[in-house]
C-alpha cells in the first residue's frame, strides 16, 4: 500500500466516518454512505493541504473511485 494511498483513505475516512481500513482503491465516492457535494469539497481541500497539491476542479470531480484519486494524487507530486 502506498503512502498516498494511506493518506487518501485516512482523510476519507474522516470525511465519511468510515474506518479507513475499510476503504479500498475500488471504493467509489457515489457509493460511500452519505456522500455529498459538501463532503467531495471537504475532501478536496483535505487532500490539497495533506499532499501540498492543486488539483483541476472539473478533472477531480470526474474521478469515481479512490484508486482514481490515488493516481491523481502521484501525478501532480510527479511521481509515476
Amino acid at each position: 500500500m502506498s503512502e498516498v494511498f494511506t493518506g487518501v483513505a485516512d482523510l476519507v475516512g474522516q470525511v465519511t466516518d468510515l474506518p479507513p481500513e475499510d476503504i479500498s482503491a475500488e471504493a467509489r465516492f457515489d457509493a460511500l454512505a452519505n456522500w455529498t457535494s459538501y463532503d467531495a469539497l471537504r475532501l478536496l481541500t483535505g487532500i490539497e493541504q495533506h499532499f501540498a497539491v492543486r488539483l483541476d476542479l472539473q478533472e477531480y470531480f470526474a474521478i469515481k473511485d479512490v484508486g482514481g484519486l490515488v493516481t491523481a494524487i502521484a501525478a501532480a507530486q510527479g511521481k509515476p
